[in-house]
């Protein structure tokens, strides 16, 4: 299967569905991103640190997987010139629509973020949104991002902490119950059955890496962590249970 054209559909009807990640920013949003004071979010919940944030103002930012509507204009307003690369033509299409609104300019491409070919180091600061879990190979974006950030530049993303994904999902709502073993992935936990009903529901096709390879594939890939923090899940069941739902890393380009 081409899991990225799964995604792409996915995406798509991600967006007709209104997931919190395909929502428009509100207006103050973009003023408060004028003001020097960006509402940026790559977890759930909890936005970017505002210490994150100050360096890149001004800067050439690659928004990756960050279409919706969301990331792109908020950083153009922040004073960014963004570039923003997207497998979702309706996630592409809800940036547009946002910048047409406020005035804002910024690069869309729609593209399999794994196929883009811009020159080495073409950027100061690398952005990703919470979309690591959609793509297999963690190491070919991890050198990707690489080449692409310019010395001493940043990463900032966030990812699901990879034991989420050993839950049922089918009963998380009421109970938790260990399902799966990790690294889990859609394309080989679940059954040819269940995965041909996943794809009919036009649900997406995730994967959830081991924490070895998220942390570990990062100094192997030349960067070092610099900053860190954790987001719930929103659901009372499952963050009663595991405290640190999701992780936003920052790490500098050595």
């Amino acid at each position: 299967m081409d899991i990225y054209e799964a995604n792409s559909i996915a995406w798509d009807e991600e967006v007709r569905r209104r997931n919190f990640w395909s929502r428009q920013v509100s207006d103050s949003s973009i003023d408060k991103a004028k003001e020097g004071r960006p509402d940026v979010w790559i977890t759930p919940f909890r936005m970017v640190p505002q210490d994150w944030l100050d360096p890149i103002r001004g800067k050439k930012v690659l928004n990756l997987c960050g279409g919706g509507g969301q990331q792109t204009p908020v950083l153009a307003a922040y004073g960014c010139d963004v570039t923003t690369v997207d497998n979702s033509a309706s996630q592409i299409e809800q940036d547009k629509l946002a910048l047409e609104k406020h005035g804002l300019k910024a690069k869309l491409i729609k593209e399999n973020v794994l196929d883009i070919a811009f020159s080495d180091h073409s950027f100061d600061y690398v952005v990703m949104p919470q979309a690591l879990n959609f793509i297999d190979d963690i190491m070919g974006l991890y050198r990707l991002v690489r080449r692409l950030i310019a010395d001493g530049g940043h990463f900032m993303f966030g990812i699901a902490n990879p034991i989420l994904y050993a839950f049922d999902d089918m009963v998380q709502e009421r109970r938790l119950r260990i399902k799966y073993t990790i690294p889990f992935a859609d394309t080989v936990s679940l059954s040819r059955k269940e995965l041909e009903r996943r794809l009919a529901k036009k649900d997406t096709v995730e994967f959830s890496h081991t924490l070895e390879s998220i942390l570990g594939g990062l100094v192997e890939s030349g960067f070092v962590m610099d900053g860190f923090y954790t987001d719930e899940c929103g659901s009372e069941l499952t963050d009663s249970f595991v405290h640190d739902s999701h992780l936003a890393i920052r790490a500098k380009a050595i």
